[in-house]
């Protein structure tokens, strides 16, 4: 792997994987890619920033890393880098705590001041943004999305692809399905099936997603 990082989505959320990159000061050169390809050409917080797909060619072997907060879309853009001979990383910020007996998969990003705590296995391309707190013993499925000032406690299972929201609560051995969203400071007391939006204190299941709760 070269010295050279290639931040996939130049919006807000990049912004700050910018900085956590560049807390690790492992990386020489940082470049972005966005689709919006109107945008191609230009600079991105100082850095160069350039087409969409079409442009992963230039970065076989590069390390990358995917700052797209959707987790559908992290993921498609995820399995296509992997296609383009890209290499995943994990960005820890340096601020971070992180348990030595911990795991963190490939293409995660771990923000300012999260904690992971001992024997936690993190899957592929999550987030666990800042602040977060994820006890003893959890297991994240891949692509999942921690958000800020959320916290695990000890023995939790988050399924694959599952959003918990800023501030929510999952107690401990508490299970988030796969596909699942716990809104924001919701408290799960035991459990949040799969493919479904949970909300309130304790967390109940409602009908629609309510994108100002996430």
């Amino acid at each position: 792997m070269n010295n050279q990082l290639l931040i996939w989505g130049a919006g807000g959320h990049g912004k700050v994987v910018l900085d956590t990159a560049r807390s690790t000061g492992k990386f020489e050169l940082i470049v972005f890619l966005d689709e919006d390809t109107q945008r191609a050409s230009r600079k991105y917080c100082e850095c160069s920033l350039v087409g969409g797909v079409e442009s992963l060619h230039r970065f076989v072997g590069s390390a990358f890393i995917i700052a797209v907060g959707d987790n559908r879309a992290r993921a498609r853009c995820f399995e296509s880098a992997l296609r383009n001979g890209l290499l995943p990383v994990a960005l820890i910020h340096a601020t971070a705590v992180v348990s030595p007996s911990a795991s963190i998969g490939r293409g995660t990003v771990v923000m300012p001041r999260a904690v992971i705590n001992a024997n936690t296995v993190i899957g592929e391309n999550c987030i666990i943004n800042s602040g977060a707190i994820i006890e003893h013993d959890c297991i994240i499925g891949a692509d999942s999305h921690i958000s800020p000032g959320a916290i695990l406690g000890g023995g939790v299972h988050v399924g694959r692809m599952s959003h918990v929201g800023i501030g929510a609560i999952v107690l401990p051995c508490g299970i988030v399905g796969e596909e699942t969203v716990v809104g924001a400071g919701a408290v799960v007391l035991k459990q949040a099936p799969s493919h479904c939006t949970v909300v309130g204190v304790p967390a109940k299941e409602i009908l629609q997603p309510i994108p100002s709760l996430l």
